[in-house]
C-alpha cells in the first residue's frame, strides 16, 4: 500500500498575516483589484467626457454603418461598383431620405403653425377657465403668477444670454460632430475590415483569433439590434400615425411620425416621451375625447412593441432583461444624458456578446471560424519571419566584417559535394541497429 505523502507547503507567511482569516485576507485582495477596475474605468469615462465632442460622432457612426454594411455588400456584390463607391452612394441615399423626412415635417409645421397657435391660446383658455371653476381659483391669482413670472424674466435676462450664447455654441459642436461621423462612416464602410485587420495585428499572436471571433459575435449582436430598433421605430411611428390619420389631425401625421421615429431609438422612455407629445397635441387640437382615443392608440402600440415585435425581431442575439435595459438606460442617462441614454444598450448588447464567447458560451454558433482570419494570420507569420530572416542575415554580414581572415596552413573544409561519401555516425540507441555502428550512404 503506498505511503501518503503530504502535500508540500507553500512558502511560510508571516505572524501578522497568518493569524488573519483566510477569508479576510481574499477579501482584501479582491477588494483592491476591484478598486483599481474602478479608478480605471472612472479615468476611462473622465477622459472620453474631455472629447465628448468627438466621441458621441464616432459611435454614431458605428451604428449607422452596421445599418449601411448589408446595403454596401448588396452593391458591390451585384452592381460594378467598388466598395469606395458603393459607400458613397449609401451614404448618400440615407443623407438623401433624412433631408426629406426633416423637409416634409418642417413644411407641414410651418404651413399649419397658425391654425397650431391658435388653438393652443384657445386650449390654455379653455384649461385656465375649467381649473379656475373647479379649485376655485380667481383670475387675480391668475394674473399675479403671470406678473412674477415676467418678472423673474427680466430679472434672469443676462442668464438667458449666456444661455443663448452657449447654444450658439453648442450648434458649432454639432457641426463639427456630424462632419466627424460623415468622415467616420465612410471609411468604415469602405476600409473597416482593413481597420480592423490592422488592430488584430497589433495583438499578442496568442490573442488575435479569440479577440476576433468574440468582436464578430458582438458585432453580428450591434448589426441585429440596430436594424430591429429601426423597424420597431418605424412600426410604432406609423402606427401613431395613423391613428392621427383617424382622428383628423393628417396634416400632423409626418411630424409625429418623424417624431416617434427618432424618440424610439431611446430604449423605454423615447417611447414614453413621443407618446406623451402625440396625446398631448391631440388634446390641444381636438380636446379631451381625441386626446383619449390617441392615448389608447399609443399604449396599443407600445404593448405590441414589447410583447411582440422585441422578443420575436431581437431574437437570441440580442437578448436582454428587461431589468438590464431599464438599469442600462438609467445609468447611461445619469453618466453621459441623452446620449449615454442613447448608446448604452448597444454598448450592452456588444459586450454580452463578446463575454458570453470569451467565457465559452458561443452566443451565434453558425459564425463558425472566419476563413479569412487564417490568411491574414497567415501574411502576418510571413512578414515576422521575413523581417527576422533579414536582421539574422545583417548581423552575419556585420559578423562576418569584424573575422580575421583564415589562415593559409589550416585544414580546408571538405567541399559540400562529398558530403555524401561521409561516414555518419547513428544515435547509440536507434532501434534496429548496435551501439556505435556507422552506415556509409550511397
Amino acid at each position: 500500500m503506498p505511503k501518503l505523502r503530504p502535500a508540500p507547503q507553500g512558502p511560510a507567511l508571516a505572524q501578522e498575516v497568518a493569524e488573519i482569516p483566510i477569508g479576510v485576507r481574499r477579501l482584501g485582495a479582491w477588494s483592491w483589484r476591484l478598486l483599481v477596475i474602478v479608478a480605471a474605468a472612472a479615468l476611462l469615462l473622465w477622459g472620453i467626457s474631455k472629447i465628448s465632442t468627438l466621441v458621441i460622432p464616432v459611435l454614431l457612426a458605428v451604428l449607422l454603418a452596421a445599418m449601411l454594411s448589408p446595403i454596401v455588400k448588396l452593391l458591390t456584390k451585384y452592381t460594378f461598383l467598388g466598395r469606395g463607391a458603393a459607400s458613397a452612394v449609401a451614404m448618400l441615399g440615407l443623407l438623401i431620405v433624412i433631408a426629406g423626412m426633416f423637409t416634409l415635417a418642417g413644411r407641414q409645421l410651418i404651413a399649419q403653425w397658425s391654425d397650431i397657435q391658435d388653438k393652443a391660446i384657445s386650449g390654455f383658455q379653455s384649461l385656465t377657465t375649467w381649473a379656475t371653476g373647479t379649485f376655485q381659483i380667481d383670475d387675480t391669482m391668475i394674473s399675479s403668477a403671470i406678473d412674477e413670472g415676467l418678472t423673474q424674466l427680466q430679472q434672469n435676462a443676462d442668464a438667458l444670454l449666456n444661455s443663448a450664447l452657449s447654444t450658439a455654441a453648442v450648434l458649432g459642436n454639432v457641426v463639427t460632430g456630424i462632419v466627424v461621423c460623415l468622415f467616420s462612416l465612410f471609411f468604415m464602410l469602405s476600409g473597416g475590415a482593413g481597420i480592423w485587420r490592422w488592430v488584430i495585428g497589433l495583438l499578442p499572436p496568442q490573442a488575435r483569433v479569440p479577440t476576433h471571433e468574440s468582436v464578430r459575435r458582438g458585432w453580428k449582436a450591434l448589426s441585429a439590434y440596430v436594424r430591429t430598433q429601426i423597424l420597431v421605430a418605424a412600426v410604432d411611428a406609423t402606427g401613431i400615425a395613423i391613428g392621427m390619420l383617424a382622428l383628423g389631425l393628417g396634416v400632423y401625421a409626418v411630424p409625429i411620425w418623424l417624431l416617434v421615429f427618432l424618440f424610439s431609438f431611446i430604449p423605454l422612455v423615447g417611447a414614453i416621451l413621443s407618446g406623451a407629445i402625440a396625446v398631448l397635441l391631440v388634446l390641444v387640437l381636438n380636446g379631451w375625447v381625441g386626446a383619449i382615443i390617441m392615448l389608447v392608440v399609443v399604449l396599443g402600440v407600445q404593448q405590441l412593441e414589447g410583447n411582440v415585435l422585441q422578443p420575436f425581431l431581437m431574437g437570441k442575439a440580442v437578448e436582454l432583461h428587461p431589468l438590464a435595459v431599464f438599469l442600462g438606460v438609467a445609468a447611461g442617462a445619469m453618466v453621459a444624458g441623452i446620449p449615454g441614454a442613447l448608446f448604452a444598450i448597444p454598448i450592452i448588447a456588444f459586450v454580452n456578446a463578446t463575454m458570453l464567447y470569451l467565457v465559452g458560451r458561443d452566443p451565434s454558433p453558425e459564425l463558425g471560424t472566419d476563413p479569412t482570419l487564417r490568411t491574414f494570420l497567415a501574411s502576418l507569420g510571413r512578414g515576422a519571419r521575413g523581417s527576422d530572416a533579414e536582421e539574422e542575415a545583417s548581423e552575419h554580414e556585420v559578423e562576418g566584417e569584424k573575422t580575421e581572415e583564415p589562415d593559409e596552413d589550416a585544414p580546408a573544409t571538405a567541399p559540400e559535394g562529398d558530403a555524401e561519401d561521409t561516414p555518419v555516425t547513428a544515435p547509440e540507441k536507434a532501434p534496429g541497429r548496435a551501439p556505435g555502428t556507422t552506415t556509409t550512404e550511397g
